[in-house]
């Protein structure tokens, strides 16, 4: 399993962000890209051209090969979703206001392949305005551990999060 947080440049100082504590935790499969609107990341790019990588993204109701995000009324054109958890997941490490940006100014994550998580509720109670089922980043990846079969790593990581989310 490796994860890349494709994060927002606001995202990397807030000390709200769950995406940090993979990251300390899991340097050996987590790692950090920041997001630019005018200057795609090359790794990025080019894993998103290998099958065995997918965006973690919700999942959507497609008609005609686009689709409309169920948490907005936004319409972004869609990739494959894929049924079997791939090797490499790229999650968008942001709020849900600037994810949503960052879809819709990257053509290259419109198009990439996608992957979702099944429906759950999200425990994060650190930032206002969440999306309904929506997730924090670290939910995420613990989830993906869980699916992964890394179960130490996932309790781990469910110890770290009630830490953190019970901090403030």
């Amino acid at each position: 399993m490796n994860v890349i947080l494709l994060t927002h440049e606001r995202e990397v100082e807030r000390p709200t962000n769950t995406g940090a504590v993979a990251l300390k935790a899991y340097p050996q499969w987590c790692r950090r890209i920041i997001w630019s609107r005018v200057s795609p990341d090359e790794t990025v790019l080019e894993l998103l051209q290998q099958s065995s990588t997918a965006v973690l993204y919700p999942a959507v109701t497609c008609q005609s090969g686009v689709s409309e995000d169920a948490n907005s009324n936004e319409t972004i054109v869609s990739g494959s979703y894929l049924t079997e958890l791939p090797e490499t997941l790229i999650i968008i490490d942001a709020t849900w206001q600037e994810a949503r940006k960052m879809i819709r100014q990257s053509p290259y994550l419109q198009q990439a392949n996608k992957f979702a998580l099944p429906d759950l509720q999200s425990r994060f109670k650190l930032r206002r305005n969440q999306v309904e089922g929506g997730l924090c980043t670290l939910e995420c990846i613990i989830s993906l551990c869980l699916l992964n079969e890394r179960y130490a790593e996932a309790e781990n990581l469910e110890q770290l999060f009630l830490s953190v989310n019970q901090a403030r």
